[in-house]
């Protein structure tokens, strides 16, 4: 009967069994759809907002490249 206790085998397997049934009681819960929907949801927001930023300076990095070569271009014109 001790050796049934000092058996490393049984006791990965019934640690596997135990781990699978509170795993599934955790992602069945409420709390924890709760805190993915919440998570996808800030994920979401997080590109949309990096998405909004970089269109923001291309749009400036475009004006200031178009500024730049309107300089040139008056520039150019009064040393004619």
């Amino acid at each position: 009967m001790n050796n049934i206790f000092k058996n490393e085998k049984l006791w990965c397997a019934v640690a596997g069994a135990a781990g699978v049934i509170i795993g599934k009681k955790v992602l069945c819960s409420q709390k924890t759809r709760q805190l993915a929907v919440t998570g996808l949801a800030k994920g979401m927001k997080l590109t949309h907002d990096a998405k909004t930023a970089f269109q923001n300076m291309k749009d400036e990095a475009e004006d200031l490249c178009y500024e730049a070569k309107e300089q040139a271009g008056l520039a150019e014109e009064s040393a004619e």
